[in-house]
């Protein structure tokens, strides 16, 4: 049973967990031909090249949609198949939400420490996988980042959006230590120049016991974070790699991206405070997901207090 789908036993889409880069390579040696496996049927639904449809369970809707694949975003996967941005696509016609946003509510729903009273922070307002979090916690707390002229916790009325924001930047939130159980973002660690710090921060609003869950573009054949542009210390940006922009819901013109990240990440993770950090691979073409290899979600847990 998933999300209200009674009577049939729907496979997992979570296909790995790994707590490390060596973990993965051991992975991948254990299983000769798998991957590729994977890839030939990905590339059996898209074959065609051209946009399309096909049935999935949503994780957000609980119920068969059509997802909608396209080629806004394409790239090469090494192996000669030319592909579109999987995370990005596998738009769901129900409620809007791409395959890397209905993969990061469905890990939630499926943690054995979900619960629907939760105290739950989720860093976005405005954008379409917000309702599907609004449905399932009683305590949500949201935010976007507004700008550097604004204070945190600052709220603005956007009459555009019919919604009051509140302005949080993730390097200096205005919450109190230990106020949430789970912290959760959505492809935005890419834009902090100053990640670790915000990965400390989100350990310190985490109550003991508490979860972070994120999605980024992530690359398995990085070890190391790549760095593509920094800020200087009057502000502007120094880009040393081409610029990457990626779309912002509340700024026409788009957000940098700083780093592309690789396996380390896990140890910023575990740098920042947390006591356990693990990349979970997930596809499933049943549940609208494809293109393995490269759709993981982030988790990073806070331990229990010693002696409580």
């Amino acid at each position: 049973m998933i999300g209200g789908v009674i009577g049939f036993q729907v496979p997992s889409p979570w296909i790995a967990r790994f707590e490390s880069e060596a973990d993965y390579t051991v992975a991948l040696a254990g299983a000769p031909g798998l991957p590729g496996t994977f890839a030939y049927i990905d590339d059996q639904l898209v074959a065609s090249r051209h946009p399309r449809r096909f049935p999935g369970l949503c994780a957000v809707c609980c119920s068969v949609q059509m997802m909608q694949i396209d080629w806004c975003l394409v790239g090469n996967s090494g192996r000669g198949s030319i592909h579109p941005a999987w995370t990005e696509t596998g738009v769901c016609e129900g409620c809007g939400n791409n395959s890397r946003m209905r993969a990061v509510l469905g890990f939630l729903l499926r943690h054995p420490d979900y619960a629907p009273d939760a105290r739950c922070y989720l860093a976005e307002r405005v954008t379409i996988s917000y309702p599907g979090f609004a449905k399932r916690f009683a305590n949500l707390e949201t935010s976007e980042y507004l700008g550097p002229d604004r204070s945190p916790g600052e709220m603005v009325f956007f009459p555009e959006h019919a919604a009051t924001v509140r302005h949080e930047n993730l390097t200096r939130l205005s919450f109190a230590d230990s106020s949430f159980d789970w912290v959760v973002t959505q492809d935005v660690f890419e834009h902090i120049p100053d990640y670790p710090a915000a990965f400390r921060e989100c350990n310190r609003v985490l109550a003991p016991g508490g979860h972070l869950v994120f999605s980024v573009p992530f690359h398995v054949g990085l070890s190391r974070t790549q760095v593509r542009a920094r800020l200087r210390e009057d502000g502007s940006v120094e880009h040393l790699l081409p610029p990457e922009i990626h779309g912002d819901p509340l700024v026409g013109t788009g957000a940098f991206c700083y780093q592309s990240f690789g396996w380390d990440i896990l140890d910023f993770l575990h740098a920042a405070g947390f006591a356990k950090a693990s990349a979970h691979a997930y596809w499933g073409p049943w549940m609208g997901h494809l293109g393995v290899g490269c759709s993981f979600v982030f988790s990073a847990h806070k331990e229990h207090t010693i002696g409580l």
